[in-house]
């Protein structure tokens, strides 16, 4: 991959990431002023899915990421960025509040609230067989979710929930980010789970999400809920 190839495959990665559309040639030469024709940007377009970087939905001439180039994108450019100053003041008053409410209320309080700031689930498993989870609602409003047969994967996921997570609960060390077919949901999703001393705290959702915020949210939340 060049570095123009490089930068274009960033860009397709920032813009699908924003509208969950298939993206354009046009659209990237004309947003990003690229010094090069749209037929270049195309070609460029067709190495990149040649690698198994990004393809083409059947119903546009835009391309998406693949599983493979959400984890080139994860493996090359993500960077471990602090939580954002307003979601760690909403994180922090919901932690101070362990002083006068029961541990575990605070932390599923803090799960609900990143599930809000993430836009998609949350999980706490504060042992193998004592499990809570929240924000499907927002799982279930992402636009890669409104096929009924993904919503029916998704669901039976979920009613074994307790199931997959006595799976993992001891494997995991720190924080691992698992993409599609690789992470233990749903070949559909991507999850971010973390160890937090006895407990595991994650976000699961779509392929397409902002990885890197809720990377930071994940590793803020494993401090707060220790």
């Amino acid at each position: 991959m060049n570095a123009r190839q490089e930068k274009l495959f960033k860009n397709i990665i920032i813009e699908h990431l924003l509208s969950a559309k298939a993206v354009g040639s046009k659209f990237l030469v004309d947003k990003y002023s690229m010094d090069v024709s749209p037929a270049t940007i195309r070609n460029d377009m067709a190495e990149l899915e040649r690698q198994g970087l990004i393809s083409r939905p059947h119903t546009s001439a835009g391309r998406v990421p693949t599983q493979k180039g959400y984890e080139y994108y994860v493996r090359n450019y993500l960077q471990a960025k602090a939580v954002a100053s307003r979601d760690k003041e909403l994180l922090d008053m919901l932690s101070h509040e362990i002083r006068t409410k029961e541990p575990e209320i605070v932390v599923k309080n803090i799960a609900e609230k990143i599930a809000e700031l993430s836009n998609s689930a949350t999980i706490v498993a504060f042992s193998k067989n004592d499990l809570f989870y929240t924000g499907l609602a927002n799982l279930f409003s992402q636009p890669e979710f409104s096929n009924f047969d993904v919503v029916c994967n998704i669901s039976d996921v979920i009613d074994h929930l307790d199931d997959v997570i006595g799976s993992i609960f001891d494997d995991i060390e720190d924080t691992q980010i698992k993409i599609g077919q690789n992470n233990c949901f749903s070949d559909k999703c991507s999850s971010i789970i973390t160890r937090s001393g006895d407990k595991l705290f994650g976000i699961f959702g779509p392929m397409r999400m902002d990885y890197e915020k809720n990377l930071a949210l994940v590793n803020y939340a494993r401090g707060l809920i220790a």
